[in-house]
């Protein structure tokens, strides 16, 4: 597969727009960056044609010409450059008195530049480490016998073989120059044409110091030759986006938005290198950043996006919240993935920044502005799923204005979730009048109480010669005698206003529900999902209590909302797709672990299809439950009074790019 740097991953517009060109896997950024290489050429061309040299005129910029070949053992790399850089980059000056370079300075300095090189021009592999080269060839220029005048260098070039060896063959290589010349006009520029093995297209970069370059590599098919044809450009295109899935360049700026149902979130991909231009990076002097020197830069992060890119959702500026603040190498391409904590390379590390931002309800309109540019970022590709549209742009710093505006031209109202009834007559002395049981067993006891007083009456008037006024102190009863009549008046008229079902355990299950126990389930089990199309939590419990009992309601919202979380994605909630069951019985009614009411007990299996999306890629994780549920009629519907949910693994994630 011949080399590319990921930003080949273009859109077939672009395609066609390059297939003129012979080369048909150079970019449309890296034409520029020739293009204003050839007019600068030609600009300081025609200065020195007009005279400007002879009067002592300088190259105020170092161009180098790097050819580079990347086998699988072996990185030669071939340099080109104007003699002049011995004056930009060594310090080798002409003698005042003649205007003329000492010759033996410049056979020297020819040398020495070739360690300069050596040392500024960095290879690095995947994890960011540097491979260091050996220099296998200086080719220097021939001097006149009468010497070099000032300002003439220019019309001479160098040459070097620099070779890198390495054990296997490299998915990744980092290029990054460090030509800086001390008071030049304009930065040293690298121009890097690379090749892989057995490709005769190369890719070609102009490069600017310590703005490095990430080249990918793929070994596995025969590289395509420059004269592939538009199908064969257009499939390996297709095949190198998905495998990346869909980020094109190392070295860009993304910008995610998303608008749901939910939520504005806003998620950036930028590298650190391009970080670095913003900020003060502590440390790293190493080239990489620890985890220490990681956690003490979300600060910066966090005030550098919190500050810049305003949001205003539903006419109200809002501010981020920040979910996620990860530092990701070459290894990793799945962004939505959560980054194991290690230390990452400077030159081709990369962070990506979750932003989320809060609204009452689903948006209605959003405005979004990015403002964080400077000379190095002077542009971001920006691409917006807004409900189920798509679409690409991108902010520039030269453009008049960085806002995009969006509203919601949709009336979607989620479907009411409807209770199952139960509807069915329940046997009369399952109604159980408990006052009015405790009013007629108090008149009984005040009933016994009186006779048992008239009784010791009647024995002692018997056993004793009473007179009246001594007769009169006996009490015959006759208070309690009206208590009980009132206690009993009281309990028959409350019997039916005052009490509750009460179940033998052979009859608590009608019928009808043993008849249609999968029907009811289903839909019950339905619902249950059903209530997660709504978007505040507040209609997410409503619509739960449609099917659940209220003393459940909490708890079994949290074992749903457990069961949509994707843990490698940090825990974050997914997007149910599909509920489908896959098989269920009613099981035996002394199983039931909830019987209070009367219902029945299902045990179930049922596929759960969730998905989550980052980075412009979806994540589809199907998983499979396993649990029994009490179904019960509660207030004239049938509601689950409990659930026991096995420990069930999650299953395997499926991932897709989305076309933008």
């Amino acid at each position: 597969m011949t080399c590319f740097r990921n930003p080949a991953l273009r859109s077939r517009k672009d395609n066609y727009r390059l297939k003129s060109f012979a080369m048909p896997n150079f970019c449309i950024r890296s034409i520029g960056s020739l293009a204003r290489f050839v007019l600068l050429i030609c600009f300081f061309g025609t200065l020195f044609n007009s005279g400007f040299a002879s009067e002592g005129f300088e190259h105020p910029v170092s161009v180098v010409e790097a050819d580079i070949y990347v086998g699988q053992k072996k990185l030669v790399m071939r340099l080109k450059c104007f003699a002049e850089d011995l004056e930009l980059l060594q310090g080798v000056e002409p003698y005042e008195e003649t205007g003329k370079y000492d010759n033996q300075e410049l056979l020297d300095g020819t040398q020495d530049h070739a360690k300069y090189l050596a040392e500024k021009i960095v290879i690095l592999d995947a994890e960011g480490v540097q491979i260091v080269g050996e220099v296998t060839e200086v080719i220097g220029f021939e001097i006149p016998e009468e010497g070099i005048s000032s300002g003439q260098l220019m019309n001479y070039t160098m040459g070097y073989v620099i070779e890198y060896t390495y054990d296997s063959a490299p998915e990744f290589i980092t290029v990054n120059q460090q030509m800086v010349a001390d008071g030049a006009l304009l930065p040293s520029e690298l121009k890097i044409l690379m090749k892989q093995a057995g490709s005769d297209a190369p890719f070609i970069h102009m490069m600017k110091p310590n703005m490095p370059e990430t080249f990918q590599f793929d070994w596995d098919k025969a590289p395509l030759k420059s004269d592939a044809s538009q199908e064969d450009w257009d499939a390996w295109f297709e095949e190198q986006r998905e495998k990346n899935l869909g980020i094109e360049s190392y070295s860009s700026v993304y910008s995610f938005l998303y608008i749901t149902r939910r939520e504005v979130r806003q998620e950036v991909l930028i590298p650190i290198a391009s970080l670095g231009t913003f900020m003060e990076i502590e440390g790293a002097d190493d080239g990489f950043l620890s985890i220490e020197e990681q956690d003490a830069l979300k600060p910066k992060i966090e005030a550098l996006f919190g500050n810049g890119n305003p949001v205003v959702v539903d006419g109200k500026q809002v501010g981020p919240k920040f979910d996620r603040i990860d530092f990701y190498g070459l290894d990793l391409r799945d962004f939505a993935m959560q980054a194991s904590r290690r230390k990452v390379s400077m030159a081709s590390g990369r962070v990506g920044v979750i932003m989320s931002y809060p609204s009452d309800g689903r948006p209605e309109k959003v405005q979004v502005s990015w403002d964080v540019f400077n000379e190095v970022v002077r542009s971001v590709d920006v691409i917006i799923f807004a409900l189920d549209d798509v679409k690409r742009t991108q902010f520039s710093k030269f453009l008049p204005s960085n806002t995009f505006d969006w509203s919601n031209d949709r009336v979607e109202v989620a479907e009411p979730i409807e209770p199952v009834q139960a509807n069915f007559d329940l046997p009369a002395w399952q109604s159980f009048p408990w006052l009015s049981v405790l009013l007629l067993t108090g008149a009984a006891i005040a009933f016994v109480s009186a006779r048992i007083r008239a009784w010791l009456r009647l024995k002692k008037l018997r056993e004793t010669e009473l007179d009246v006024d001594e007769l009169s102190e006996l009490d015959p009863g006759g208070q309690r005698y009206l208590v009980a009549g009132a206690m009993t008046t009281l309990g028959v008229v409350l019997i039916p206003f005052v009490s509750f079902d009460l179940y033998s355990p052979g009859a608590r299950t009608p019928s009808v529900v043993t008849e249609n126990a999968d029907e009811i389930f289903a839909t019950v089990h339905h619902n249950l999902f059903r209530a997660f199309d709504f978007t505040e939590e507040e209609q997410v419990y409503d619509a739960l209590a449609k099917s659940v009992d209220g003393r459940l309601l909490h708890d079994l919202y949290l074992q749903l909302n457990d069961s949509l979380r994707i843990q490698e994605q940090g825990g974050a909630v997914s997007q149910i797709e599909s509920v489908d069951l896959i098989e269920g019985m009613r099981t035996a009614e002394q199983e039931s672990f909830s019987a209070t009411e009367p219902g029945f007990v299902y045990r179930c299996k049922w596929n759960l299809v969730g998905t989550i999306e980052h980075w412009g890629h979806i994540h589809e994780r199907t998983n499979r439950y396993d649990a029994t549920f009490d179904v019960q009629a509660v207030d004239g519907h049938w509601k689950v009074t409990a659930m026991n949910l096995e420990d069930t693994p999650q299953g395997v994630v499926k991932t897709r790019v989305r076309k933008f």
